[in-house]
Parts: structure tokens; C-alpha cells; sequence
């Protein structure tokens, strides 16, 4: 009777070969890497907040990436949903989803934070530190507000700073999207709180005495009103055939005061 080997093999793995088979392991999504992680979770906040929050209870590696401040600054926050920005005790979950939002440096959030303080009762201080803060940023109703600040003013560099922002942003035809935002912030709370600016003949842009148009920017407006009500399409009437650059600015501000209303 004779010995068969071949029922008998012995297989011995190599370290070689055991190392080709951890190579060649199949990787599950749980261990992508957290950069990897973070990205996914930063596009899906772009998406939309819910989907963060589905993506979030799916595995440990997805909660622990969207803990991270790249993903708070992307979330897609529905800037002109007012549910967001309640005060009531249903909402605290929203509440504290958006001071995370603002502790990472989320645009929106800190422009309507800086709204708040500036015009409806905050610290004035803290409210233009953030609002240069945030149009630095490239926010264009940040830059919109900073430059009807600083025209408000009674100096002139201030007023020069200001109008050179303002005339950038109406080459850019971004003056009628600013001040929607800026209204729809502003309307969204109680009238009884804003902090309106104020308009004089004393802090006007134009000091030309020869210019023909000075001081009349109040009149065109009533008349604008009068004729088709409030309308922000800034290239239809009002002062659109101004050829003065320093009264468009002054009909500007009275645009952005009306704002309030």
C-alpha cells in the first residue's frame, strides 16, 4: 500500500504572499480615508443640510469627518428660509447647527450676524469688525453694506472708499442681488428693532456745487415710487441716466434706507 502525497499537501504562506493578499483586500467605504471622508461630507452640505445629517448616522468615519469646520462652511443654509433663524425652543437644533456654522466661518451665517449686530440691536462694534471680515471674503452683499457704511460718513476718504466699492459692484451688475439679500435679512425680523441709518443733506457723496443734479436724488425716488413702487432692477429708471457718479451713489443710499421699511 503505497503513500499518496498528494492527499496529504501542507501549503506554508510565504511573508510575500501574505502580503499580496492584504494588498489585494477589498477596501469597504468605512475605511476611506477621513480627508477623503471629508470631502464626501463637505460636497453632500453643499447638497443639502439633511443629506449631512443621513450621511452623518451611516457609519463612524462619516461622523467623525463631518464634525470638521470645512464642512460647516459649505453647508447649503436656505438663507431665506426664516424657520432657520427662529427663536423659538423647536428650533434649537437649527439654532446650534448655525453657531457651529458661524464658529467655522461660514459666509452667510456671519454676513446675517453681522446684520444683526449692525442694525437691529447687537454690538455695533463687532457687527462691522465681521461684516469687513466677511467682504474680504469676496461676499458681495457684505461688500454692498460696507460701502453704503463708509458713504454714510461724514468724511470724505471714508465716502471715496466707499463710492470705488460701490462702482465695482455696479460693473458688476450685482447692486439689485445685494440688496435683496440684504432686505430679505432685515425683513425677516421685527420692525421695532432696526436701527436704521440716517440720510442728511450733510452727508451727501456729492459736494459739486455746479452739478445739476445735486440734491435731487430724493425727488427722483418719490417720483420712481410714485410711478411703479419700490423696484431694486437698478437699470430700469430711477437714477440709471445720472451722468454724476457722486449722486447715483447718494440715490444708492437712499435705496438702501428704504430697505428697511
Amino acid at each position: 500500500m503505497g503513500y499518496d502525497r498528494t492527499r496529504h499537501r501542507v501549503t506554508i504562506k510565504t511573508p510575500r504572499s501574505i502580503q499580496g493578499e492584504e494588498m489585494y483586500r477589498p477596501t469597504g467605504p468605512a475605511n476611506l480615508p477621513h480627508d477623503v471622508w471629508t470631502l464626501i461630507a463637505g460636497r453632500t452640505a453643499a447638497q443639502s443640510v439633511r443629506d449631512l445629517y443621513s450621511l452623518r448616522m451611516s457609519c463612524t468615519a462619516a461622523r467623525n469627518a463631518r464634525d470638521e469646520d470645512f464642512v460647516y462652511r459649505c453647508a447649503n443654509i436656505p438663507i431665506w428660509d426664516q424657520r432657520w433663524w427662529s427663536v423659538s425652543p423647536m428650533h434649537q437644533s437649527g439654532r446650534n447647527f448655525l453657531a457651529r456654522c458661524k464658529q467655522s466661518g461660514h459666509l452667510e451665517v456671519l454676513f446675517r450676524s453681522a446684520v444683526s449686530d449692525l442694525f437691529l440691536g447687537g454690538c455695533h462694534f463687532a457687527g462691522t469688525e465681521t461684516m469687513h471680515v466677511v467682504a474680504a471674503q469676496g461676499h458681495s452683499a457684505a461688500q454692498y453694506t460696507v460701502a453704503m457704511m463708509l458713504m454714510l460718513r461724514d468724511d470724505a476718504e471714508s465716502k471715496n472708499k466707499g463710492l470705488q466699492t460701490f462702482r465695482g459692484l455696479e460693473a458688476a451688475g450685482a447692486l439689485t442681488n445685494c440688496k435683496l439679500v440684504f432686505r430679505g435679512v432685515v425683513q425677516g425680523t421685527w420692525r421695532h428693532l432696526r436701527r436704521m441709518p440716517r440720510l442728511n443733506a450733510e452727508n451727501q457723496v456729492c459736494s459739486s456745487h455746479a452739478c445739476p443734479s445735486r440734491g435731487n436724488m430724493g425727488s427722483i425716488y418719490r417720483h420712481q415710487c410714485y410711478r411703479k413702487g419700490w423696484d431694486v432692477n437698478d437699470g430700469d429708471g430711477g437714477a440709471a441716466h445720472i451722468p454724476c457718479v457722486h449722486c447715483k451713489a447718494d440715490y444708492e443710499l437712499i435705496l438702501f434706507i428704504h430697505l428697511f421699511d
